[in-house]
């Protein structure tokens, strides 16, 4: 019996990590938590991108580690009302005025930038179209672990304050689940279908489409919903972030979640976003809790240690004012 109740305590602290956040799905019993969000992802499923909307009354909500960067800048090319701030839930985007900053993509000029439609300074009213991403739990967690060792990389003291493996973190988290990681920011914690808190009743009603895009398959995922919801199956999905564990051999291990801290961040802490990920890109996830696959075919590898094709070899690394890459012993 010690068991069982163990496990419900630990999940219930950290599903209330980030107190006055969740609001959906986030309180009782397993089952019940998991039968509210298999009702939610039903309810989305049923309520959203299937009548054609004008570009000015869609926005996005910005779900840190989820391609949010991607899909802000995505609706922005396509005309509509886009932002970039985490904390926004589908209520406040309802009512905001959005004086925020808001970065340029490439491709678009000055005047187009300046002139972009923003949400309560447009003509057309409140937004009635919402695309909302989601990933994987353990997937957001990695990223928000890569998103802080790549800010604190520009301290001049990174190299004695590098924060521990995430595994390790993870640990520290399940043994004391009321004290999050603070190497990892705060965003990275706020529970995706938290964002939808406000807009359940008005997608029931149909007052409002709420689109859900996968970050898995991302580019098909708004490629149909642009059609779709925008009539323009030609909507451009910039590339926001290059991956930085395709150039960091350390990061890449440092950033990847063990099978058991994997499922506890999944089925524990995070148990009504894994149960509506599941529900809607099942059929882009993959087995729960296989290692990753190797490679099926070799990179090119150059003579030259100094060239780009030598980035995933072990030992490569970044050395700035010399050359590209430098392949020798790692740095510590």
């Amino acid at each position: 019996m010690r068991l069982p109740i163990r496990i419900l305590i630990l999940s219930t602290c950290a599903r209330a990590s980030l107190e006055g956040w969740d609001s959906i799905c986030a309180d009782g019993t397993r089952e019940e938590v998991k039968r509210c969000a298999a009702d939610l992802a039903e309810t989305i499923r049923g309520c959203g991108g299937r009548r054609l909307v004008p570009a000015t009354k869609c926005t996005n909500l910005a779900v840190a580690g989820a391609a949010s960067q991607a899909v802000n800048w995505a609706v922005m090319f396509a005309g509509g009302l886009a932002q970039h701030v985490h904390t926004r839930t589908l209520e406040a985007l309802l009512t905001a005025k959005d004086f925020s900053r808001n970065s340029r993509p490439k491709g678009m000029n000055g005047k187009q930038y300046r002139d972009r439609p923003r949400l309560g300074l447009n003509d057309v009213g409140k937004p009635t179209c919402v695309f909302w991403t989601l990933r994987e739990p353990a997937k957001r967690i990695e990223s928000g672990y890569r998103h802080a060792v790549q800010l604190m990389a520009s301290h001049p003291l990174f190299s004695v304050r590098r924060p521990p493996p995430l595994d390790d973190l993870m640990a520290a988290w399940r043994a004391n689940a009321t004290r999050r990681p603070k190497a990892i920011q705060e965003n990275f914690f706020r529970t995706q279908v938290g964002y939808l808190r406000g807009g359940i009743d008005l997608c029931r009603r149909k007052a409002i489409q709420i689109v859900p895009l996968c970050t898995e398959t991302l580019a098909d995922d708004w490629a149909a919903a642009a059609t779709r919801v925008l009539g323009d199956p030609d909507a451009r999905l910039p590339q926001a972030n290059a991956r930085a564990i395709d150039s960091d051999p350390r990061l890449r291990k440092e950033s990847t979640l063990s099978d058991a801290n994997r499922r506890w961040v999944n089925e524990e802490a995070f148990l009504a976003d894994h149960v509506v990920w599941r529900a809607l890109c099942g059929r882009n996830a993959s087995t729960p809790y296989a290692p990753t696959q190797s490679r099926r075919h070799r990179l090119p590898v150059s003579q030259h240690r100094c060239s780009p094709h030598n980035r995933h070899l072990p030992g490569c690394h970044w050395l700035p004012g010399k050359c590209r890459w430098q392949c020798n012993e790692p740095p510590r």
